[in-house]
């Protein structure tokens, strides 16, 4: 991933360097994510009715699977109209947490979406009802899906490798894919065999697997926001990085958070001794974070060999 960074103010002995912190989506990707929703918004609808015309809980959780497929291209749009507000003297970062916090809403959905499907589920298995599925609105709906979700990623796949929210929503549509074959072979077992039964078993493994990507997604959106430093950096890593530098006697307060997807930041406090207390080597500092650590706001306070600090509670 290259991060396209410059440099800020310089006062003092504090370097500061920013970079656009969402750089948004080229026209044309943002093209092909605009029609990838459109098509993800009418099979979810599709899905939603069509599970009630068939009685089929596995089309209901494939719905759940295809509302998350919605919230990710939707985040991704949202990301790039977020990209484009400036920030403000009292939000000097922006909005973009707001795609954290939506990204956070979205796994809290998920989840109590997969919740009441295993429920729902677990409801058919204890009781043994009868519950009559109509395969033939099933096969129908969920063919529907394959041919709508073969035509996302038709859209989707010339631009895989030119863009990342392009390539995650591919992901999504790739696994649609799969639940749509699923629930098409069910329906015809249903026809064929009058085993309404697997339209259950069906919806259990799509909650589940729901489920697992909804956890997951709200784990992640969690530890931004309560700015935990990022799973892919070592902070003792960078720690060291700063240490072996040449004229450094110590480093201390290194804060390492993420902004929102993809745009990490650093602050730390480094004492230098007097010969290397300068903005040249301040500067090849900030530089040699950025390009190895590729964070995209960096702040380094130089202090001077003699310089006593009073202990801060972070």
């Amino acid at each position: 991933m290259t991060t396209h960074c410059r440099h800020g103010r310089e006062h003092d002995y504090h370097h500061h360097y920013h970079a656009g912190l969402a750089e948004g989506i080229a026209p044309q990707y943002l093209k092909k994510l605009q029609i990838a929703l459109v098509l993800a918004i009418f099979y979810l609808v599709a899905q939603f009715f069509g599970s009630i015309l068939s009685g089929s809980l596995a089309l209901l959780a494939d719905a759940g699977h295809k509302l998350a497929d919605v919230w990710a291209i939707a985040l991704a749009l949202t990301a790039t109209w977020v990209s484009r507000i400036t920030s403000s003297p009292r939000k000097t970062f922006g909005y973009h947490r707001l795609e954290i916090i939506a990204a956070l809403l979205n796994g809290i959905t998920l989840i109590l979406m997969a919740l009441y499907i295993l429920w729902e589920a677990y409801g058919r298995f204890v009781s043994h009802a009868g519950i009559h599925i109509h395969g033939g609105p099933m096969l129908g709906i969920a063919g529907l899906g394959l041919l709508i979700n073969l035509l996302s990623a038709w859209v989707l796949y010339p631009a895989k490798e030119l863009n990342l929210n392009v390539k995650g929503a591919l992901f999504h549509v790739m696994a649609d894919i799969a639940d749509s074959l699923g629930n098409m072979l069910t329906a015809v077992a249903i026809l064929i065999f009058r085993v309404s039964w697997l339209d259950t078993v069906m919806s259990v493994v799509i909650a589940s697997l729901v489920l697992y990507s909804a956890l997951r997604l709200f784990r992640e959106a969690f530890h931004i926001l309560m700015e935990a430093a990022p799973r892919h950096l070592d902070v003792d890593e960078v720690k060291q990085f700063i240490q072996e530098r040449e004229g450094v006697l110590d480093v201390h307060d290194v804060h390492i958070w993420t902004i929102t997807t993809g745009k990490d930041a650093l602050t730390a406090h480094v004492r230098v001794t007097q010969d290397a207390f300068q903005h040249d080597i301040a500067r090849a500092l900030e530089a040699d974070l950025r390009n190895c650590f590729e964070f995209c706001h960096i702040t380094v306070q130089m202090e001077p060999p003699d310089f006593v600090e009073e202990a801060a509670p972070f």
